[in-house]
């Protein structure tokens, strides 16, 4: 008889980010050795998908709705509502607990449901928890002190880069801390060369997070040399009004396609000569990873998550943070590449098989069964 795996996440899964693309994609892959039910805290705002192409996408695998309180001015959510109380108590019904939930309180009482069941419980650390692990003055320092204690009682931890790892084990967690990466659940792209030089930049919108203000300087400093290249720009968010003013200021040179599904997306990498990130951290980056997949060499700011899925030098470069300058050279570099015939379908082809060799589903699901069921 198979287990029962709970997945519970405090982000709606109709906002179809990266982090519910992997759950939906790990659901799927562990089906066949457990019952799994996917627990979504239910927001109507900033939706990418309806209910019914969710469902499309779930392919069968069980979800429940759930509300939550969420505190303003902070990412604490409190699953005090009907909803969330049922949800939460039911959890101990589950063998396995997957919890992807950042929040203080929603960590706190998930322990507390758990505490005195025999349910395993594991926290994916799928955003960057560096600011909360390092000491801060006045009453952030007394919030962090409390999350770290609570985040330190959790047994199981699951981390997607070395630099969370190293972080938390030398803060002194005594738990069982696993690190394994994200993985690719597409199939491997057949590359082609490129008629034109696009610049790809995919992601959530977010200006602090994904550096938008670092983007559009590097965008500005670009085409200030060089108007024989394109910019498109993929995505939704609270940045999008300065996505927007790029787009009237460099009507021919910077496209804004908004939030695209898998379909029109996959055109994009597949036009694309190069992907660009700008955040200014991350834990892992599934875009990342998504256009090694399609062969795209990638320019990132040397941080935690992108500066391990690229060889630099080889499948891209990694650039010093946070040099908008060098981020720049880098595109004009990549473009004299392209332009002499060397940025072609051969070098494309290298890379997807690197990152294949590395990121397969065939090679990191068996890591993550393994975690589950230890």
């Amino acid at each position: 008889m198979k287990k029962k795996l709970a997945i519970v996440t405090g982000y709606d899964m109709r906002n179809f980010a990266g982090s519910e693309r992997y759950i939906i994609e790990l659901a799927k892959r562990v089906k066949r050795y457990y019952n799994v039910k996917i627990f979504s805290m239910r927001n109507e705002k900033d939706v990418r998908v309806n209910d019914r192409e969710l469902i499309k996408h779930l392919n069968g695998i069980k979800l429940e709705w759930y509300k939550a309180f969420t505190i303003p001015k902070s990412l604490d959510r409190v699953p005090l509502k009907l909803s969330g109380l049922k949800a939460y108590i039911s959890l101990r019904k589950y063998d396995v607990v997957y919890f992807i939930d950042p929040s203080l309180t929603a960590i706190a009482s998930a322990l507390l449901v758990l505490k005195f069941s025999k349910t395993k419980f594991i926290f994916g650390l799928h955003i960057p928890i560096a600011s909360r692990l390092r000491r801060r003055s006045g009453i952030k320092r007394i919030y962090d002190l409390i999350y770290r204690a609570v985040l330190f009682s959790v047994p199981n931890i699951h981390v997607l880069n070395s630099d969370d790892y190293n972080l938390i084990k030398d803060s002194g967690y005594k738990g069982n801390l696993y690190l394994i990466p994200n993985f690719l659940y597409i199939k491997p792209d057949k590359p082609k060369d490129n008629k034109k030089f696009i610049a790809l930049f995919v992601g959530r919108l977010a200006i602090y997070h994904k550096g938008l203000d670092y983007l559009a300087d590097i965008i500005k400093r670009v085409l200030k040399l060089n108007k024989d290249i394109e910019f498109h720009i993929a995505g939704s968010g609270e940045g999008k009004s300065i996505i927007e003013e790029l787009t009237k200021a460099y009507p021919k040179n910077v496209i804004y396609k908004g939030f695209l599904l898998d379909k029109d997306l996959e055109k994009e990498y597949k036009n694309a000569a190069i992907f660009i990130v700008t955040s200014r951290m991350e834990t892992f980056s599934l875009v990342t990873l998504e256009a090694q997949a399609h062969g795209l060499p990638v320019i990132s700011f040397d941080i935690a998550g992108p500066n391990e899925i690229i060889k630099d030098g080889l499948t891209g470069k990694s650039i010093k943070p946070f040099d908008t300058d060098k981020f720049a050279k880098a595109i004009l570099d990549y473009y004299d590449l392209w332009r002499k015939g060397r940025l072609n379908k051969e070098l494309k082809e290298k890379i997807i098989k690197l990152t294949f060799d590395r990121y397969s589903d065939k090679k990191i699901i068996p890591q993550i069964i393994k975690m589950l069921s230890n």
